[in-house]
């Protein structure tokens, strides 16, 4: 593996998981008022370009990486449009789910 390759698949990692703590976040504080609906909007159509790019260059990386980073940015974008009650059934099944469990 070459320093490109390193180059490319570090840029591909940090692009990839830059958005879980935008997601992660949002189902802990169960507020998405912060949250910008067109940047995400403008950053999902992007996400969507860069996989078409992607097949067109036979690029399986690529690929992989924007599909990834397309759907942790669809879910922020879901959570940001979604109503105040399924987000704090969200956030309850997250965070109950670990009490049930370790209580019995």
């Amino acid at each position: 593996m070459n320093y490109i390759q390193i180059l490319g698949l570090s840029a591909a990692l940090f692009t990839t998981v830059s958005n879980i703590p935008q997601a992660l976040k949002i189902i802990k504080t169960k507020e998405t008022k912060s949250v910008s609906t067109s940047s995400y909007v403008a950053l999902l159509f992007g996400l969507v370009l860069w996989v078409v790019y992607g097949f067109m260059r036979d690029d399986l990386p690529i690929i992989i990486s924007n599909i990834i980073s397309a759907v942790i940015t669809a879910v922020v974008l879901f959570l940001n449009l979604t109503s105040k009650e399924i987000l704090e059934n969200i956030h309850d099944k997250v965070h109950n789910d670990g009490e049930a469990t370790s209580g019995e």
